[in-house]
């Protein structure tokens, strides 16, 4: 999905049933289910199929329970009466949230998570702290979808990396400055006036 898809928040019908994109604020809800299914879909085909509906039920009921708002007993239903409508569903709901799904662990973060202690591992206080001063505000985090907040969250990490570049830059600059030459940079930093 595209990121106006994201950022909207859009959803997909499938039938009578609307698929929503799976939110933040119930992450320690469908992370688990999520985490085995995509493990799943790692080493299987991306085909959804009865052997991995066998294989992942539970974790299917629970997806499809956050991502449909609807109740378990409901999605069983659906699925005795039409596997082919629930694996329907159950496709709509990993492109729904292809953001999660199809996200890559970078070599970089497992390398960080072999090194660090336990002390120094980055917990989700530090990561919405992060966005917090970058303007988002909590209660927006927690409404966002999975994908908008990790598309955010790049947006950030890549705006606070360009700051560091331009203060290394300008402490640089500054170091190396004649007192005539620093006196005319810290001129030109200031807001001009209009």
């Amino acid at each position: 999905m595209n990121e106006f898809f994201l950022v909207n928040n859009r959803s997909i019908v499938v039938g009578d049933t609307t698929i929503h994109q799976l939110r933040m604020h119930d992450f320690d809800e469908w992370f688990t289910a999520a985490k085995a299914v995509k493990d799943y879909l790692k080493t299987h085909s991306d085909e959804i199929d009865t052997r991995f509906l066998k294989a992942h039920i539970s974790h299917v009921l629970t997806l499809l329970s956050k991502s449909a708002h609807l109740e378990e007993s409901a999605l069983i239903s659906i699925a005795e009466a039409s596997e082919s409508l629930l694996i329907q569903l159950v496709d709509a709901m990993i492109k729904v949230n292809d953001a999660f799904f199809s996200e890559k662990e970078s070599k970089r973060k497992r390398r960080r998570k072999s090194q660090s202690s336990a002390g120094d591992q980055i917990s989700w206080f530090d990561t919405f702290q992060f966005m917090i001063e970058s303007g988002h505000r909590h209660e927006d985090i927690m409404q966002m979808s999975y994908g908008t907040f990790t598309g955010y969250l790049k947006a950030a990490q890549k705006n606070h990396a360009a700051k560091m570049r331009v203060q290394a830059n300008l402490m640089r600059a500054a170091q190396h400055a004649n007192a005539k030459a620093f006196t005319k940079l810290i001129d030109e930093l200031k807001p001009g006036e209009d």
